[in-house]
């Protein structure tokens, strides 16, 4: 912030999120994410998957890679509503996280690891292409 704006008052701008979402071959959806994470953007994405198993769509794999510029997540918005993950998140069977060290814990939390039905594993930065080769195998 300059310090001409924080003589006027002026808040922080909010930080904003990018978010991208592209369904490929194979039932891949790969979701790049930078900035600071919000629930608006994480139901939006929910929305299209809901969608799309709701059309019949099953034995989806999601991609998510977070971009040099991730944030982290907004402490605002209601964050405790899991009603995606309870009812459709039995046709996510592999989730694919590439991104810095630095959030690997963090996002293997949000992301369910360890408690829901399909695998989770996370990529270091560089390594998309052995993601994607996780997502396909059998």
């Amino acid at each position: 912030m300059k310090f001409i704006d924080k003589i006027l008052g002026k808040a922080d701008p909010k930080p904003a999120v990018t978010a991208t979402l592209k369904r490929e071959n194979d039932n891949i959806y790969v979701i790049r994410i930078g900035g600071l994470l919000n629930k608006e953007t994480v139901s939006n994405i929910e929305a299209v998957a809901r969608r799309d198993i709701d059309s019949g769509a099953r034995d989806l794999k999601m991609l998510l890679v977070l971009q040099d510029d991730f944030l982290g997540w907004q402490r605002t918005g209601n964050w405790d509503d899991v009603d995606f993950f309870s009812q459709y998140g039995d046709h996510i069977v592999k989730i694919a996280v590439v991104g810095d060290a630095q959030w690997e814990a963090q996002v293997l939390v949000f992301l369910g690891a360890g408690s829901r039905k399909g695998e989770v594993r996370f990529f270091h930065k560089g390594n998309e292409s052995d993601a994607r080769s996780w997502l396909v195998a059998p």
